[in-house]
């Protein structure tokens, strides 16, 4: 199974995790219980954390690369075609096998909040070897949105026995997590990341800090993100601006995050 990389991108991310299937509906209001509403036919996007935080790398970078599970099903065109037009080089771990997409359902309102119903993807069966992704990309930065647990941490560790900032998205507490974050450099976490015992965003800090990890950050939606850098805490403000649509809003500032860190080489910055 050969890998054609794209020699036209400014620099080679990896971001290794989700895929998804997002049927997304925007209405007025959250209907209440036992109700029917009629509204537009819906968005059917590609999405899932790494995906999203793969094409906002891609925007900016000219092309990304993408280590996740599409497989065989009535979905894969779809995807596929998706990630040509967002110049997306997908390495598909299981290509050969039939598998089942992950679908969310996504409901919209008018001022920007959304609720999501999925489901966790089950285990895998890679068909290629986490060196040998290696050896066809030769990374930059790998980020990693913790699905796929076995995978990942392979990946992240290998990458770190490499010198490779591994960067990881913390949405919210996964207990693969205990194992990862021993290979992790930069965590970017959501307010709603609470690892176990850990009620405080200082907690947070204090708990990534005591895994080793050197530079980790939490945003807040439209408030201030909040950062650690070795000893140093801090924050950055957030631009105010008009909400229309908060999914995959993280995802984004996770993709936008990693190519800046390769173009200034700076975490702050």
């Amino acid at each position: 199974m050969k890998f054609q990389t794209a020699f036209f991108m400014h620099y080679r991310g990896l971001f290794v995790g989700l895929t998804t299937i997002d049927i997304q509906y925007f209405v007025d209001e959250f209907p209440n219980r036992n109700t029917k509403v009629k509204t537009n036919a819906p968005d059917i996007l590609v999405g899932g954390p790494a995906t999203n935080a793969a094409v906002a790398f891609s925007y900016l970078n000219d092309g990304a690369h993408l280590a996740t599970v599409v497989g065989e099903n009535s979905f894969t065109s779809f995807i596929e075609n998706d990630f040509r037009d967002t110049n997306i080089e997908l390495f598909d771990i299981t290509k050969s096998q039939k598998r089942n997409s992950i679908v969310a359902s996504v409901i919209t309102s008018k001022n920007g909040d959304r609720t999501i119903i999925t489901h966790n993807p089950s285990d895998i069966h890679p068909e290629i070897s986490v060196q040998k992704l290696f050896d066809e990309i030769q990374p930059q930065i790998i980020l990693l949105d913790g699905f796929y647990p076995e995978f990942s941490i392979e990946c992240a560790k290998l990458a770190k026995a490499n010198s490779i900032p591994v960067v990881i998205d913390s949405g919210s507490w996964k207990p693969q997590y205990k194992e990862l974050l021993r290979y992790t450099d930069i965590a970017i976490c959501s307010a709603d990341f609470f690892p176990p015992e850990c009620s405080s965003h200082d907690d947070v800090f204090n708990f990534l800090a005591s895994k080793g990890v050197s530079k980790s950050a939490i945003s807040r939606g439209e408030r201030s993100i909040l950062f650690q850098e070795g000893q140093k805490r801090g924050e950055v403000k957030v631009k105010v601006t008009k909400v229309v649509d908060t999914l995959g809003a993280g995802d984004f500032l996770h993709g936008a995050f990693c190519y800046y860190f390769l173009e200034r080489g700076d975490f702050k910055g």
